[in-house]
């Protein structure tokens, strides 16, 4: 009893001690109201029987087979009593009864849920037995079958939504796994690929015996600072997403200060931005706006990553009424950087734009490499 009273709040657990209490009372009452005493003492062990059942956190086949077992063999001597009991044929245990049918279809698995709901249809409609009036028998038994069938169905609807219930959440979670992923690649990899690119340009520089000045070189170390930094406010950021159960601040009001959050932390070339003055102070949806800053960040990242001789990135968002395009270019040529690089990048990218209701594509200019996306600019 312990076991399922530590899952309860305490409202919960004094209603179940209420009610249990009630019915330990109402079964002692039904047993008292019998005349003889073998029929007292089988109403009593039938009664209780269901009810301590009920409050244990598990319980067995056997166990609950057991219980309908003993029902069935209990109205079988009932029938054979020189006093049978007169008054009640075991009201608590009929419902003791039903209710164990629900738990079983919901907790066990299908076959033995079947054999087990099989006992209790057959055990509960034969208690009308144990009276001696024989007028109404068929009448009730038939009353205690319907019921045990909308018992079953009942308890048939509840395994199915218990079941919905369970592959929503599979759902869901896994929904929350992909953007955890797309979250964390977002935010670590563009500020560690940052971190290596500059990394390796100081050592390229001193490989190539042209140590670079101490200015030079103090800037470069500031740009791993910065980056370092970033990142570092970047998964502060997102902890503290994951952690407030608040509703969510808007990180960015309008599309330049999205651009602008993505492409302040480049390292790269030379990165020049144009947005349509008609979309520049206009309230766009928020998923858009996230899926912009992605965009802009993945693609700058990708161009330290797997662009060589790149003289120029351009970034260019239009009005098209109802959608907003957002494309960045390089003029750069595809080159392996020796960057590490996990493949996600476009993946998850299209995941977030396709999210946010629009489409994204991705591939070469022929002077160099282009990202493209459309996302919707209300949210009608």
């Amino acid at each position: 009893m312990l076991g399922i009273f530590d899952r309860l709040s305490w409202p919960q657990r004094v209603t179940t001690a209420v009610l249990a209490a009630v019915a330990v009372f109402l079964v002692i009452v039904e047993a008292l109201s019998v005349e003889s005493v073998p029929g007292a003492v089988g109403i009593l062990l039938c009664g209780l029987l269901p009810v301590a059942t009920l409050l244990m956190p598990t319980v067995s086949a056997a166990a609950v087979s057991a219980i309908a077992v003993l029902s069935i063999t209990f109205t079988i001597i009932c029938t054979q009593l020189p006093v049978p009991p007169d008054n009640t044929f075991g009201i608590i245990e009929m419902l003791g009864l039903a209710t164990l049918t629900v738990r079983v279809i919901i907790q066990f698995r299908p076959l033995p849920a079947t054999w087990l709901t099989a006992l209790f249809v057959v055990a509960a409609p034969l208690l009308p037995l144990r009276l001696p009036d024989e007028e109404y028998r068929p009448l009730m038994g038939a009353a205690i079958l319907f019921g045990m069938a909308f018992v079953a169905m009942l308890g048939m609807y509840m395994r199915l939504y218990d079941r919905r219930r369970v592959d929503a959440f599979e759902l869901a979670r896994q929904a929350q796994r992909l953007e955890y992923a797309r979250d964390l690649h977002d935010f670590v990899a563009h500020h560690v690929t940052a971190i290596v690119a500059q990394a390796k340009a100081v050592r390229f520089t001193t490989a190539a015996g042209l140590p670079p000045s101490p200015e030079a070189l103090d800037d470069m170390l500031a740009g791993i600072e910065k980056a370092g930094s970033q990142a570092l406010v970047s998964m502060r950021g997102m902890i503290t997403v994951l952690r407030d159960d608040g509703e969510p601040v808007r990180p960015h009001q309008t599309l330049p200060d999205a651009v602008a959050a993505a492409a302040g932390t480049f390292t790269g070339p030379p990165v020049t931005t144009s947005i349509d003055e008609s979309i520049a102070a206009r309230d766009l949806p928020q998923e858009t706006l996230d899926a912009a800053k992605h965009v802009v960040q993945e693609s700058l990242t990708n161009i330290l990553r797997h662009a060589a001789e790149v003289t120029r990135v351009k970034i260019r968002a239009r009005d098209e009424g109802s959608s907003v395009t957002i494309t960045v270019t390089n003029d750069g040529i595809a080159a392996d950087n020796g960057l590490p690089s996990g493949g996600f990048g476009l993946v998850g990218l299209t995941e977030r734009v396709e999210s946010a209701g629009g489409r994204l594509t991705a591939g070469p200019t022929g002077g160099g490499w282009s990202v493209t996306a459309v996302l919707p600019s209300s949210t009608a």
